[in-house]
This record gives C-alpha cells, sequence and structure tokens, in this order.
C-alpha cells in the first residue's frame, strides 16, 4: 500500500465548491419535489441492488463512486475518522489509488483504466490502473475522463490533456468540458461550444451551468428547475424531468447520465429514465449512476447495480 499523502488544511479558494459538492450526499429523506412522471423504487432494483452490498465499520462511511459496465471493477472512497482513501476493486485485487489525511477525494471519473480524481486542495489528478503507480496531478477544479483523455476547465480555458502521452492542449474559452460523440463540447456564455462544428439542435440552447455527457447522451439544466437532454439521432432536444419552482431552495444539479439513465439532485436525490420520461424519487437512500451501474448509499451501507440488469421505469 502506498504511503498516506498528508495534506493541508481544507482552503476555501475558486473552484472548491464543485469538490465538495461531489463529496455531501443529498438528503435523501427530503420530500420529491417533482412536477414531472414521477414513479417510486422498483422492487427489482432493490433486488439487484442487495446482490452487491457492503455494509461500512461502526466508524466508517463507504460510498462507490465509480463503475465500469464491462466488469465487476468499482472505486470505492472510505471514511475511517480523519482518513480518506480511494481503492479500485474487483474480485482478484484491491488498488490503492490514493489516501489524504483530514481532505477529501471527489470528483471521481472513470474510463475503465484511467482514473481523474480531486482532492479538498481541488488538486485533480489522474491514476493509471494498468501501471499501478502515484496519481499524478494534471490541473485544477475536476475533471471528466474518457478514452484516456481528460478535460476540464481552469475557469476560462477548456483543457484537454491526452493521458498517455502526458500532453495538454487548450481547445477553447469556457466552463463545463465533456465528451459527446468523437469530440468535445462546453459551455460559453450559456451556449455549447465545440471543437468540431455543433450540431443545429443545440446552437440555440440556453444551459444554466449543468453539463454532463456519457458520450451519447447529452444532458443539462436550463434555468434551474428543467433537465434537458439530446442525442443524435433525436431532432431536437426533450425535457427530461421538471421539478417545483420553491423559493431558496437547491435547483436541479449534479445530473450524471449512463445509458437510459441519469441521475441528478435537487436537496434529495432523483433517477430518470430516459425512455419512459419517468423519474424515481427514494427515501431509501442515495442513488447515482456511474460508468454502466447504479450505486446506493444509506448511512454504512453502498450496494451497486448494472444498468443492463434493471427494469425500465414505467410510463405514468
Amino acid at each position: 500500500m502506498r504511503t498516506l499523502v498528508a495534506l493541508a488544511a481544507i482552503t476555501v479558494i475558486s473552484g472548491c465548491t464543485v469538490a465538495l459538492q461531489d463529496d455531501a450526499l443529498p438528503d435523501y429523506t427530503a420530500p420529491s419535489k417533482l412536477v414531472s412522471c414521477a414513479v417510486g423504487l422498483p422492487e427489482q432494483w432493490k433486488d439487484e441492488l442487495a446482490r452487491n452490498r457492503t455494509e461500512a465499520g461502526s466508524h466508517e462511511r463507504i460510498t462507490i463512486v465509480g463503475a465500469n459496465e464491462n466488469t465487476d471493477t468499482t472505486l470505492v472512497r472510505t471514511k475511517r475518522n480523519q482518513t480518506t482513501e480511494l481503492v479500485l476493486r474487483d474480485n482478484a485485487k484491491r488498488q490503492q489509488v490514493m489516501a489524504v489525511q483530514d481532505q477529501q477525494i471527489s470528483g471521481v471519473e472513470f474510463d475503465g483504466r484511467w482514473v481523474t480524481f480531486s482532492t479538498g486542495a481541488d488538486e485533480t489528478y489522474a491514476w493509471d490502473a494498468r501501471n499501478d503507480g502515484a496519481p499524478v496531478q494534471i490541473g485544477r477544479n475536476g475533471a471528466v475522463v474518457r478514452n484516456g483523455k481528460a478535460a476540464w476547465s481552469d475557469g476560462k480555458s477548456v483543457h484537454v490533456y491526452d493521458l498517455a502521452k502526458k500532453k495538454d492542449r487548450v481547445v477553447g474559452q469556457g466552463t463545463k468540458p465533456d465528451f459527446f460523440g468523437d469530440t468535445v463540447i462546453w459551455l460559453q456564455n450559456g451556449k455549447f461550444v465545440s471543437e468540431a462544428a455543433l450540431p443545429e439542435p443545440l446552437r440555440k440552447v440556453q444551459a444554466s451551468g449543468n453539463v454532463a455527457s456519457d458520450g451519447r447522451t447529452l444532458v443539462w439544466t436550463q434555468g434551474e428547475d428543467t433537465l434537458h437532454g439530446w442525442r443524435a439521432d433525436w431532432t431536437e432536444p426533450r425535457e427530461l424531468a421538471e421539478i417545483k419552482k420553491v423559493p431558496k431552495t437547491e435547483g436541479i444539479t449534479a445530473p450524471r447520465v449512463s445509458g437510459d439513465f441519469v441521475s441528478w439532485r435537487s436537496e434529495s436525490g432523483y433517477v430518470t429514465d430516459i425512455r419512459s420520461g419517468a423519474t424515481m424519487h427514494t427515501t431509501e437512500g442515495a442513488l447515482e449512476v456511474h460508468g454502466g451501474a447504479l450505486t446506493l448509499e444509506d448511512g454504512r451501507i453502498a450496494a451497486s447495480a448494472p444498468l443492463s440488469t434493471l427494469s425500465p421505469l414505467p410510463n405514468c
């Protein structure tokens, strides 16, 4: 096991909110604010989650923060007292990615080989599961990763970093980059911008700053209270979910998309099925999608299930 990395206490700096958001779980006991089609947690989902269930010790908190849809590999973050550890594990082995003292590990992303994540100081690291060496700092403010490339924004410029070649390039000006199809897409003054020609249906979109993609599906918030999405075979973007406009409360945040499911937050957590347009809200734990898996955290309980095994959410 590599030596514990001791970092300084959390400092309030620009971009730190991004790193903290991933670490702070939604209050899953909060009432639903859904206006759009609402359904309950299917029993079949409960059964699938129960198949891969982990219970932490009395002084631990365990969270599945990454998964790979083609393997049984998961990234697990464990907190014990003041130590936070990120571990990649499967049926055959356990690899420590990093451990930190008095800090957080957040914004974890995984493409099947490369892991990117941020610490409480908002330094962004990359780690290669094949080589199992020490993580390497590649930037700040968090990153997304796909097919060996990481993308992030320093608040002004959008960077794409080739992790194998260790080469960084600036592709434009803006924020919230993600990978869509074979290119990188990001926001500039509330509009989508791309390295390649921007598809016509996205040219008039007004996005508010919460963007996610799995390469096939792009999702974003429009205003604070609606979630929208688009795929290349759709003629127009679609509204996927809507919440009540409640003053002084959180709008739609932290969307994550994988396959036909989108998880997102607004005080509590929600999962939307793109096919049926239904959204599931539950008070039985915090649910998110990660790289082809649905993950659950409920106190000291963590579980995951492949999205391919889950039944579709029913139409309303």
